[in-house]
């Protein structure tokens, strides 16, 4: 198919932390916070906002989770505690590892249920005893089993070496805390991952989120955090994914750290269309001014008998986003008083 002339490739992006199933909400609570588990707290007593996003099908709030994805140009995703999608679904959904979701939640004989890799949340606060709840569970890894550890705030030099990996989720981490992990150190022992998590927690895009925390690990480091790096650890070798973007900039690095969703203008994941600028077939449905390789019209219908699906689509596109600064101030806050 014919392409605009300014444009560029990449690889099909690698997002290692997301919950497919909570990108029906808006950012939500009254941060900053010093621990998740004050956050935990004020969702759950949101329970107005709770009610109306519980009340859509899981199966369509995941499929919003797939197409949010898409949309940034992402064509494999880890969606942590949940399942393996249908191979024919746009966007790769990765769950190959074990699930815990943290120490906090946890039980310390856990360790002993098998020795396969484990994907958790953890140290997710600011505070030295996340730091310390964190390192105690991992004490009890009696097998040595291979750890990537999600956010990964309060832990600092060498907590990074019993990681097999540090997914670093920026936006997510800087919207509850104000701070987010030591990238930095934490490139230095381990491997560099990179997550957006859900947007109940992470406002604005990947794209808003890669430009936040650009010059705080190498650009070489943050794009192979999202690609080469995340291809060895979810182990997928010989990909035939990839994005076309319209080009902003002669350099690539900054061609690549401008784009937007709306400069997305070709996705292709095992080399088969699923997102384009213009309609490639009877499966090709429109949003804004893309066509996606999703039933559109029968999700928008569904979905606004539940919440107002503009507004949901305006958070995927960055169309209604606070764009994320290192600060939580001026966030979006749902929470019921």
């Amino acid at each position: 198919m014919m392409m605009e002339p300014n444009t560029f490739t990449f690889p099909g992006l690698i997002n290692s932390h997301d919950h497919l199933e909570f990108n029906c909400y808006a950012p939500t609570g009254l941060p900053p916070y010093q621990d998740f588990r004050g956050w935990a707290r004020d969702v759950q007593a949101a329970r107005e906002v709770l009610s109306a996003v519980e009340a859509i099908p899981l199966k369509l709030r995941r499929r919003f989770g797939v197409l949010k994805n898409l949309l940034w140009g992402v064509t494999a995703v880890a969606d942590h505690g949940g399942e393996t999608a249908s191979s024919r679904d746009p966007v790769t959904v990765l769950t190959p590892f074990k699930d815990m979701h943290s120490p906090e939640f946890g039980r310390k004989r856990s360790w002993l249920a098998g020795r396969t890799p484990v994907v958790m949340h953890l140290a997710e606060g600011a505070t030295p005893d996340s730091r310390r709840r964190a390192l105690n569970y991992l004490r009890w890894n009696l097998w040595r089993r291979k750890v990537a550890g999600v956010h990964g705030v309060a832990l600092q030099g060498r907590d990074f070496d019993r990681l097999s990996a540090l997914v670093w989720c920026p936006a997510s981490n800087h919207f509850l805390f104000n701070r987010t992990a030591d990238a930095a150190e934490a490139a230095r022992r381990t491997t560099l991952l990179f997550g957006t998590d859900s947007t109940l927690s992470a406002p604005g895009t990947l794209w808003d989120h890669l430009r936040a925390v650009r010059g705080s690990v190498s650009d070489e480091t943050l794009i192979a955090a999202m690609t080469s790096s995340a291809e060895r650890f979810w182990n997928l070798p010989g990909r035939k994914d990839y994005v076309v973007a319209r080009r902003r900039h002669a350099d690539l690095n900054e061609a690549f750290f401008a784009v937007t969703p709306e400069d997305i203008l070709l996705v292709v994941k095992d080399d088969e269309p699923v997102l384009a600028d213009r309609p490639l077939g009877p499966d090709f449905h429109p949003l804004g001014s893309k066509y996606v390789r999703l039933p559109i019209p029968a999700m928008l219908e569904e979905v606004s008998r539940y919440i107002d699906p503009d507004a949901l689509i305006g958070r995927f596109t960055g169309a209604c986003n606070p764009v994320p600064s290192g600060s939580a101030n001026g966030h979006l806050s749902q929470r019921t008083r």
